[in-house]
């Protein structure tokens, strides 16, 4: 066994410099795929794990649609055996006194909690102990503020406390980074629950009631029970579900990853392909003699299978720990581009390791399953005698791939996701008539820049085609997607900013503790600047089920009027039909995430108890990532026993106003609001993170096109080596090495100025269709990314001329003598 593997080792390093390139690529390719697989589980997992910290173990909580309610209003829950913990909570606003800020900075919501460290909720802690009651404050805040543990905080109008711990950001707590930024935000901070009531005046007020029951199994009974009890009261019961989806819409993130994933391999395992496919053709005698001396069919597969195993093995050993560094590079990348705070993660290696082992390890077989099938039918006669092999069958074989190249691209001109990456699928099949025809192109051009050396370089393209027509199909694949994802991030934040500027609603966003009253919107309205000012309802923690029976929650907003003039929404698709239910209509998002179609019916755990209702429409929202509903104003109160609104929107008669209307709200009613959010603000938390992505997959997408030139280069070098008697014939007859570079490096210019040409072309057209799709029309603009061009056409031509000049190195330094007599 020993002395076979030592045999697979010499076949497979005969060739050192083609077995080097090759084994990059399955390294780069395995390097890829993992940190893309890593940068997915991490960011999920992360996501996940902010959610599960915030909503701890609990099965159920209580709110009221007055916002505050008596906690004495719960003592018949706690008669109940199936009770196990709770958690009151209480929500307030205050001011904290800092040195070197002013008020407008220093805003504080606090959250107060009657026992900090019962798993109803989890802190991500920095320093301190939060088992210990007192002053529990982010890590953000401690900067800005300039405390650490032991430090006293004081409150405007409340009292002082020494800060216990200081925690991590998250969804529970969460403070601004800097001063400008705690200009219109407020920084989180937690207290136990009496001593905010005591401050506060609140004295047995809570804003909801967590806890948890002995037996999860019967979660609907409880529920349903609940809901009864609470029947003709102000409060309502939720089941506590994990759903963030209207934080964070990072499906089509995800899915990039996966591209760039499965296009490094397939590219690493094309290029395996190619060595490989090189090394049974050249060896066909040897084959025949083997069999000759009794090798069987079976042996010849297990010496070959051996030779991939090797190099699949040391590209994956290679890959993984490399794919590890730049994961964790990647990660946290990332997250600096898509996040607005400081975000700790743990890395999540398990599931990326041992798919991309097992890919890693596997698909060089799957990529040579050809070639090895080819080595062990080699004929015993034909090969010893040298003959050419057969290629009948061959224009045939043609015909076929141009018919399945017209109907992949006729499909992937279809609007739909899974369909448009058979536009791609296309561009490999049809890819040999693009190269004919951009050699008969540019022929001309080459025999007058490098003269004879251009000629025969045109002569060697066309006699390897289909190989060098693959080779430079992966380089224009990658051109194209780097095309495609540029113009999709430089178009994004604009189609975005649209989106949001016309359904926000107003200019300003203000949520106050206590419902806005018909004197306050008098008040609003008499600030100068002030054009409109109205009031709707937006209903948190709305529970549902989709149609796989999975848990899910969104908010429910109100409209008032006709819905095709609403502020908050545009409607896309609406129902002709109207039902006796009452209406709603749901975010794009959300109606793709419950399963079922415009005109169905749809369930949800209201404050009113379960209320069916009668899906009218699907709408486009900037609200909570479209993952929403939206509701007639009207049925508020008598459907979903909300009577009270809490929000108002301020239409200003300009962004000029805007600051003057903040300081007047705030003189007015001072820690009474809640939130304050502006157009403006909106539209900068939707454009950062995509122009920090920008940058980010233009490099990602780059170390793809490299990785194909790579392939352009191991092209080369198999083109080279299959043809020595013949450059050393060219040689003899007078032909200088300085000619036979120039041909080489001439080759492989074909090959990535048609990657680069084709891969332009496809990467415009790919934007322009998913500028015309219904799914991104109002998000995406058919727009050419000129920086990303540029990158895509010089990086595409400088990795290819790098990538050639290794083998023309090589192929003008072949002695004559050997050339002649090469075998």
């Amino acid at each position: 066994m020993l002395s076979s593997f030592r045999v697979s080792w010499r076949n497979l390093t005969r060739y050192k410099k083609r077995f080097l390139f090759t084994l990059i690529a399955i390294i780069l390719g395995v390097v890829v795929m993992t940190a893309m697989l890593i940068a997915k589980q991490t960011t999920s997992s992360t996501l996940e794990r902010y959610e599960k910290m915030y909503m701890g173990d609990t099965d159920f909580w209580i709110q009221s649609n007055n916002r505050v309610f008596q906690q004495k209003e719960l003592d018949w829950l706690f008669t109940r055996d199936e009770v196990k913990k709770e958690n009151a909570i209480l929500l307030k606003r205050g001011i904290a006194e800092i040195d070197g800020m002013n008020p407008a900075q220093t805003s504080v919501r606090f959250t107060g909690v009657s026992t900090f460290d019962n798993g109803l909720f989890e802190l991500p802690v920095k320093e301190g102990d939060i088992s210990e009651e007192g002053l529990i404050i982010t890590e953000n805040a401690a900067k800005l503020w300039k405390k650490g543990i032991g430090d006293t905080v004081t409150f405007k109008n409340m009292g002082s406390m020494d800060v216990t711990a200081i925690v991590y950001e998250g969804s529970m707590l969460s403070s601004p980074r800097t001063k400008e930024q705690a200009s219109v935000s407020s920084s989180q901070v937690m207290v136990p629950l009496d001593i905010l009531q005591e401050w506060t005046g609140a004295k047995g007020q809570i804003t909801s009631y967590r806890f948890v029951t002995n037996d999860g199994s019967k979660k609907d009974e409880l529920l349903a029970a609940y809901q009864a009890e609470l029947a003709l009261s102000d409060l309502f019961v939720q089941p506590v579900v994990m759903d963030d989806r209207q934080n964070n819409d990072v499906e089509g993130l995800y899915y990039t990853f996966d591209i760039i994933a499965i296009l490094s391999i397939f590219i690493s395992g094309f290029i395996a392909f190619n060595m490989i496919y090189a090394g049974i053709i050249e060896r066909r005698k040897e084959f025949a003699v083997m069999k000759s001396l009794g090798y069987t069919t079976k042996g010849i597969y297990r010496l070959v299978l051996q030779e991939i195993g090797l190099l699949s093995l040391i590209g994956t050993v290679v890959g993984l720990p490399l794919g590890i560094w730049f994961g964790d590079f990647f990660q946290e990348m990332l997250m600096s581009a898509i996040a607005s705070q400081d975000i700790t993660y743990d890395m999540e290696l398990a599931a990326p390791l041992t798919i991309s082992a097992t890919v890693g390890l596997l698909f060089p077989f799957l990529a040579a399953a050809i070639p090895v099938y080819r080595a062990g039918k080699t004929p015993v006669l034909e090969a010893m005698v040298d003959r050419t092999v057969s290629r009948q069958g061959g224009k045939r074989a043609s015909i076929i791939r141009i018919i399945a190249g017209i109907i992949c691209t006729g499909i992937g001109l279809i609007d739909n996701a899974w369909a448009f990456l058979l536009l791609f699928v296309g561009l490999v099949l049809l890819y040999p008539l693009f190269m004919r025809a951009i050699l008969r192109i540019i022929n001309p051009l080459f025999q007058i820049t490098f003269r004879f050396a251009g000629k025969q370089a045109v002569r060697s393209v066309s006699l390897f085609e289909n190989r060098n027509a693959n080779t430079s199909a992966m380089l224009a694949i990658g051109v194209s997607l780097a095309m495609f994802m540029s113009a999709a991030l430089e178009s994004l934040p604009d189609g975005m900013e649209d989106e949001v500027r016309s359904t926000f609603g107003g200019d300003i966003h203000v949520m106050k503790e206590t419902p806005w009253q018909d004197d306050d919107l008098d008040v609003i309205q008499g600030i100068e600047g002030t054009a409109n000012v109205y009031r709707f309802a937006d209903i948190p923690n709305v529970t549902w089920q989709t149609k796989a029976g999975e848990d899910r929650e969104f908010s429910i907003m109100s409209y008032s009027g006709d819905p095709d003039k609403a502020a908050f929404f545009r409607i896309s698709d609406e129902a002709k039909e109207v039902a006796g239910f009452p209406q709603l209509y749901l975010g794009e998002r959300a109606l793709a995430e419950w399963g079922g179609e415009v005109g169905d019916h749809i369930t949800l755990n209201t404050p009113a108890g379960k209320t069916d209702f009668y899906v009218k429409g699907s709408v486009q929202t900037s609200h909570y990532t479209s993952y929403v509903a939206f509701v007639e104003e009207s049925i508020l109160g008598e459907v979903l026993n909300w009577s009270h609104l809490f929000h108002v929107a301020i239409v200003t008669n300009g962004k000029a106003s805007i600051p003057f209307i903040y300081s007047k709200l705030s003189e007015n009613y001072g820690e009474e609001l809640s939130s304050i959010s502006s157009l403006s603000q909106r539209v900068e938390q939707s454009t950062n993170a995509l122009t920090g992505m920008n940058e980010l997959m233009q490099g990602l997408l780059l170390l793809v096109i490299a990785l194909s030139a790579i392939g352009v280069s191991n092209t080369l070098f198999m083109n080279t080596l299959e043809r020595i008697k013949e450059i050393g014939t060219m040689r003899a007859i007078g032909f200088t090495k300085r000619q036979v570079k120039f041909m080489i490096i001439a080759e492989g210019l074909i090959i990535g100025v048609t990657g680069v040409v084709v891969g332009v072309v496809y990467g415009i057209l790919a934007t322009y269709l998913n500028a015309q799709s219904d799914q991104a029309q109002a998000l995406l603009s058919f727009t050419v990314p000129w920086v990303s061009l540029f990158l895509a056409v010089a990086g595409g031509i400088l990795f290819t001329m790098v990538a050639a000049w290794l083998p023309s190195i090589t192929a003008s330094r072949v002695p004559v003598k050997e050339a002649i007599s090469y075998e």
